[in-house]
This record gives structure tokens, C-alpha cells and sequence, in this order.
């Protein structure tokens, strides 16, 4: 993993540190297997693991049948305070709606491999939450239980238990400690509802208006502010390019320059000034990472070209063929062809 793309807090994963330990569970190897101890990462609000590091500490915690229910126990210990500033930000806020929104904007620096988009429809809202980088089965389906089960004990929180029954979908297939979601309630899952690996939460409208206890304003703005602060320093750091690759390597279809700024929660015209102060361009960037993709999928994949055109964005196939061919000198069934394909 490009130590430039956006990693993920460890101060979540640092949460199952008690709970490991009493299970009696012998941690050193998974120590070794980390290169890292995490025990010492307690006392460094900042730090992060990479997702290579995630997958290996998933995949090795959740080979012992005890720890089947990591990823419930995880999301049940997130307190609003677990997401510093964004958490802080939240609980701010004046109701629910507004809530909503300030966690979509700042998403990122909750779970910066994941989007939320919120979609405000006549009688509900609709939280879509979805991967943004490619991963393990065993670690996206660990990352979208926990964090739709975090969802409820943050909302419980938010609105000091005033919850009123909202709906929960997952692309997770039901776990065998099923019951144990019964703890949640008003929040009622439904599991292996959704084709696209995500998280779809509908919260009626006569949730939305309900005003928080801690609502206020004045530090609303000052915590946003330093919300839009640490955005920033992903630019500032020179992260952005990076980023930018990895959303348009990761996600199907590649987001648009608008939907880039957007989650990055700036203006076009500022993610557009960051951009030209690296002397980089939203469409070469954009042309370089589709085009490497489409060679990957056509040499690694028995996907259809119709099938690669709309994963890759382009409206019909024949848009895609004529790039293709535009760019590398020949079509991507002459390109298969002539490749020595691995499929799978």
C-alpha cells in the first residue's frame, strides 16, 4: 500500500486490545505478524495502520472461533468520543438532519476507506455507505458490520436513547450471534439485502427534526473548522494525488472531479488550485488510472468488454474501445488477444 493514500485510525482496532486480553488470547504473534506492537500505540492519538496491516490483524483474530463476534464488539464499544472531532462535531449539533450531514462531510476522517452519501427523500433519508478501496471479503464485511452496528450505538448516543425505529440493510449475510443484535433495538437489520458489498440505513423523517440535547452552535464552528483543517493537511502533505489514484483504482464507476472535492469536502476551484500546485491534472490522472485498470481487468478477467465499459465509467462500450484504441494503438479484444490473461 502507498504509504501516501489515506490510512485508517488505530485508535478503533485499539479497542479490542481489552477484550483480546481477556480472552486470554496470546497476542505476540499477531504483534510479529504486524511488525508492530499495538499496545504502544495507545498513547498516539494520530496513529494509523494501512490496510495492509488491517487485513493481517482481521484475518488472523477472526481464525479463532471465539472471536466470531470481533467486529459487533468493536461497533458496540464506538462512543461518539471515539471519532474525536467529527464525534465531538455531532454531538453539536442543532438536530438530526444536521447531524447527518456533518458526518457525511467529514466521513473521511472517521473511516477515510469508506464513503457515506446521504440522500434526503420525501418521508426519509437514505445513508449509503460503501468501500472505497479494494480489500478482502473477510475485512470489508469485519469493516461494514462494525461500523453499522457503531452507526446505532453512536445514534442512541446522539439523541440520549430518544431513538425512534429506523431500518438497517447490510450485503453481510446474518451472523450466528443474531441475537445479540437484539441489544440495538429500535434499529432493525436486515442482512444479505444489498447486491453491492455496503450499508444502507433509512431513518423516517420524524427522526430528523428532533433536536439534540447538546446542541451548540458556537463550537459547532470552531470543530468544523478544525474538521476542514485536517482535510486540508491531506492536500498539504502532498497526499492528494495519491488520493485522488485511489479513488479513481478503487471505485466502480471512477468518481467524477466534482465527487473527489466533494468528499474531500473542498470547492472544485480549491481541489483544482491544490492540484495545480503538484503540476497534476484531474483528466491525466483520471486517463492514466482508468486505462491501467482497463488492462488490468482485460488481462486478469474474463469480464466482457460491455461489462469493463460501465465498471470503468464510460457510458457504452463503444466509447471505451475507441479511447482504448486511441490511446494504446490497438482494441481491448486485440489487447486480450495478444496478452497472456491470468483469468479469474
Amino acid at each position: 500500500m502507498n504509504p501516501h493514500i489515506p490510512s485508517i485510525p488505530a485508535r478503533y482496532y485499539l479497542r479490542l486490545l481489552p477484550l483480546l486480553l481477556e480472552r486470554q488470547m496470546d497476542l505476540t504473534e499477531l504483534f510479529q505478524l504486524l511488525g508492530t506492537d499495538l499496545s504502544s500505540y495507545v498513547q498516539q492519538e494520530d496513529a494509523k495502520l494501512s490496510l495492509a496491516q488491517i487485513e493481517t490483524l482481521v484475518s488472523y483474530l477472526l481464525k479463532f472461533p471465539e472471536n466470531r463476534d470481533l467486529a459487533f464488539e468493536l461497533g458496540r464499544s464506538l462512543k461518539l468520543s471515539a471519532h474525536h472531532l467529527v464525534g465531538y462535531a455531532l454531538l453539536s449539533c442543532e438536530n438530526v438532519m444536521q447531524a447527518l450531514g456533518v458526518m457525511s462531510q467529514y466521513f473521511s476522517l472517521i473511516m477515510p476507506n469508506f464513503r457515506l452519501k446521504v440522500t434526503e427523500l420525501t418521508n426519509v433519508v437514505v445513508l449509503d455507505i460503501h468501500p472505497l478501496q479494494a480489500m478482502s471479503t473477510l475485512t470489508l464485511n469485519f469493516h461494514l458490520e462494525a461500523i453499522a452496528v457503531g452507526f446505532c450505538s453512536s445514534f442512541a448516543e446522539l439523541l440520549n436513547q430518544n431513538v425512534k425505529p429506523y431500518d438497517i440493510h447490510l450485503s453481510v449475510f446474518q451472523p450466528t450471534y443474531v441475537q445479540a443484535l437484539q441489544q440495538l433495538k429500535p434499529a432493525q437489520f436486515h442482512f444479505g439485502t444489498l447486491i453491492r458489498p455496503s450499508i444502507k440505513i433509512f431513518i423516517k423523517a420524524d427522526n430528523l427534526d428532533t433536536k439534540l440535547p447538546k446542541a451548540d452552535a458556537f463550537s459547532l464552528n470552531i470543530l468544523e473548522q478544525q474538521c476542514r483543517e485536517q482535510l486540508k493537511q491531506i492536500s498539504l502533505d502532498g497526499e492528494i494525488i495519491d488520493w485522488i489514484s485511489m479513488m479513481l483504482r478503487e471505485a466502480s464507476p471512477p468518481p467524477s472531479f466534482e465527487d473527489c472535492a466533494q468528499m474531500l469536502n473542498v470547492s472544485s476551484k480549491t481541489l483544482q488550485r491544490y492540484l495545480k500546485k503538484q503540476n497534476a491534472n484531474f483528466n491525466t490522472i483520471r486517463k492514466q488510472v482508468i486505462l491501467s485498470r482497463a488492462e488490468h481487468l482485460l488481462m486478469h478477467t474474463n469480464k466482457s468488454i460491455t461489462e469493463m465499459s460501465f465498471e470503468l465509467g464510460y457510458s457504452t462500450a463503444a466509447n471505451f474501445c475507441r479511447t482504448f484504441k486511441a490511446e494504446l494503438g490497438t482494441t481491448p479484444q486485440m489487447y486480450r488477444l495478444n496478452s497472456t490473461p491470468k483469468l479469474s
